[in-house]
């Protein structure tokens, strides 16, 4: 993509800011209409609006770029665009940059096992572009954290029941913001994008194989391969991970819960994968150390 595209990109987004500021500085940009109680509040009203305005601005210039080239280009625009939203969880949290790196690769690895030799084998292969699609996807399914305040976010300590309900909507939001992006991808350019994929992910990759996971307490093959897969490596890089709140778990220790919890919590024919390539996941986790 070059400097010009992405430049446009960012134009683009200001111009679809433009209708807001005038309601922003007078502080009646909020889910009441209400003046701003703090400053937390402005900053995650900016990021959201930011939020939109970058999926605006993506769609426009996905939209120019489909007249002239079908192909390729458009999907370089996109995956370029797409990461640039994920960016924006990165700036709430200095930890997410690597942990979206390492699951993007965890899920390449998890997509071409089983892809090689699967029962999924077929499905993947019947996708046009689906692991290079689940990939590009992946980066997305923390995005709806943009609308969990810091407070909680960021708490160093244990949540409590209710904090937890709160950082819970992040599947929710993440999938409503990725539904209508991909909404107005179809009505633009006429076909899905991965937009689609990164929509079932957000939403999904917080369920569980034996029904107890949330939003939606999906079970079994009900929940999507994407969310199957996004999940497994999720809680990989989250245990092996240090938190304010917690230490990393070593990798044996991690490979050891995952491996117990095969059939209730993870799907087992992923699980099955994990273990032939745990060992490719160490070394990842070495390599992109946050």
């Amino acid at each position: 993509m070059t400097n010009r595209s992405t430049n446009y990109l960012f134009f683009i987004a200001i111009l679809c800011l433009a209708p807001l500021i005038r309601e922003f500085l007078f502080g009646l940009v909020s889910p009441h209409h209400h003046p701003f109680a703090t400053t937390e509040d402005i900053v995650h009203t900016i990021i959201e609006i930011v939020a939109m305005a970058l999926l605006g601005g993506v769609l426009i210039l996905i939209d120019r770029r489909f007249t002239r080239d079908k192909s390729k280009e458009l999907r370089v625009t996109q995956a370029v665009a797409i990461e640039t939203l994920a960016s924006l969880a990165e700036y709430r949290d200095a930890e997410t940059s690597q942990h979206l790196q390492r699951i993007s690769i965890f899920v390449k690895i998890l997509g071409d096992n089983l892809q090689k030799d699967s029962p999924y084998s077929c499905y993947i292969k019947s996708q046009n572009n689906y692991i290079e699609d689940l990939v590009n996807a992946s980066v997305l399914h923390d995005i709806g954290k943009i609308g969990v305040p810091d407070a909680i976010l960021l708490k160093p300590g244990a949540l409590t029941d209710e904090e937890f309900e709160i950082i819970k909507t992040h599947t929710t939001i993440g999938s409503d913001i990725l539904r209508s992006a991909d909404l107005q991808f179809q009505k633009r350019i006429g076909t899905q994008s991965y937009l689609a994929l990164a929509f079932s992910i957000a939403r999904g990759h917080h369920e569980k194989w034996d029904g107890s996971g949330y939003p939606d307490s999906l079970e079994g093959e009900n929940i999507p391969l994407g969310s199957r897969i996004v999940a497994l490596c999720d809680v990989y890089d989250a245990v092996t991970s240090d938190r304010v709140y917690k230490k990393a778990w070593s990798h044996e220790k991690a490979v050891q819960m995952i491996k117990e919890n095969r059939g209730s919590h993870f799907d087992p024919i992923i699980t099955d994968a994990f273990l032939q390539e745990a060992q490719l996941f160490e070394i990842t986790k070495k390599n992109y150390i946050g």
